[in-house]
């Protein structure tokens, strides 16, 4: 985790997400979480089981879900057997300076490219280009940014 890094959690720290909490979790024993510098994150819930690794200066938040693992097997006689063994996941990388809109949902080996920002509501499951705007459901540029 890098400098200057800020959580808020909990209803009393903003209102967006207030419902739920922040919660980083490594849950897998090899699982490599990382997170840069100048950092902001809200009432969000980060699951790694492979590896997330998020850039300096990024902003995500209230209830924003991120993700590396589908959790079960698409195959239902595995995911109902008691034995889920045929879990997948991929790694995901969010590049500096991007913007996370409140209750996106970020999944398994997404890219998110440098200064894009994802609106508010967005499922993002294929790779986002750099100085974007994207959203939707599934989420897609939306418009290029220019500076």
């Amino acid at each position: 985790m890098g400098d200057n890094f800020s959580a808020n959690s909990g209803k009393n720290f903003n209102p967006i997400g207030g419902d739920s909490v922040l919660r980083l979790i490594a849950y897998k024993k090899n699982a490599v979480l990382t997170i840069g510098q100048n950092v902001g994150i809200s009432n969000s819930t980060i699951v790694c089981w492979d590896k997330i690794t998020i850039g300096n200066n990024v902003v995500i938040g209230g209830s924003v879900k991120i993700w590396d693992t589908n959790y079960h097997s698409l195959n239902p006689v595995i995911r109902t057997s008691g034995n889920d063994n045929d879990i997948k996941t991929a790694p995901i990388f969010i590049d500096d300076n991007v913007f996370i809109g409140g209750n996106s949902i970020i999944l398994k080996g997404v890219k998110i490219g440098k200064n894009s920002v994802i609106a508010a509501g967005s499922i993002v499951v294929k790779d986002i280009p750099e100085n974007v705007v994207a959203g939707g459901n599934p989420c897609k540029v939306l418009k290029t940014l220019t500076f």
